[in-house]
């Protein structure tokens, strides 16, 4: 099982080094096959974090911090209170909401784009709340929040790079909660630090794809990744 696991970190943390978002997503939903649906979110908060310190710091240039700063700020006290509500969900409820979450985000990111959503700093902040919420039990929710920092003005660079940031304040802020409770004991913290650490160099190797794609590709990419990760949380909710 930890040769798969690793596998499937290298495999999807190149994607998501790529696409910017989906990768994430891929994983989690490779790593409820394994370990199962409740502590998949506790181990990849965990691996999150180190995946998306590492993808930061290859990207720190581009990052927009005024963006970053008015997303986290609202962001943040809506984190806590998902978490807290993720450890008391019935296990087939979870994955149909982390299926749910996934598969609505690819029609609303086109309806969004159609309309080429302008926002300002308002319009931030409070997708930014709605993000934070959705976030604190799921993984995938950066697909919400896609639109409206591209149309806040963001480039594909910026994107990457703003997104890699609040993802990893996302997930630090989760997996303080769950430390907290008994959704992520040694084992599990251990299972996500290895795969964080297996990412590291796929966020490398997604970094050079990305310089070479052009945005219809991207664009392309996160809707295949997202429609296969969200079907996938699907089946698990209908076979436990």
């Amino acid at each position: 099982m930890k040769l798969g696991v690793v596998i499937a970190a290298l495999i999807t943390s190149t994607i998501h080094g790529t696409v910017g978002v989906a990768g994430g997503t891929l994983m989690t939903a490779m790593l409820a096959l394994l370990i199962g649906v409740r502590p998949v979110v506790p181990v990849m908060s965990v691996a999150l974090v180190v995946s998306h310190f590492s993808r930061s710091m290859l990207n720190v240039r581009a990052i927009d911090w005024r963006s970053l700063a008015i997303v986290m700020g609202c962001a943040t006290p809506m984190i806590v209170v998902g978490a807290l509500l993720y450890g008391l969900l019935p296990v087939r409820v979870i994955a149909l909401v982390l299926g749910i979450l996934i598969l609505v985000s690819i029609p609303m990111r086109h309806w969004a784009h159609s309309r080429q959503i302008k926002a300002g700093g308002a319009t931030l902040g409070g997708i930014g709340g709605v993000y934070g919420f959705l976030a604190g039990g799921s993984i995938g929710s950066a697909m919400l929040l896609t639109p409206f920092l591209l149309g806040y003005g963001l480039s594909k660079e910026a994107f990457v790079a703003t997104m890699a940031v609040i993802a990893l304040a996302t997930n630090a802020v989760r997996m303080a909660v769950f430390g907290g409770s008994h959704l992520l004991d040694a084992h599990y913290a251990f299972m996500g630090l290895l795969v964080g650490l297996v990412m590291i160099p796929g966020n490398w190797i997604g970094r050079t794809f990305l310089r070479r794609m052009t945005p219809g590709t991207h664009s392309g990419l996160i809707d295949v990744f997202a429609l296969l990760a969200g079907l996938n949380f699907l089946y698990l909710a209908a076979v436990r």
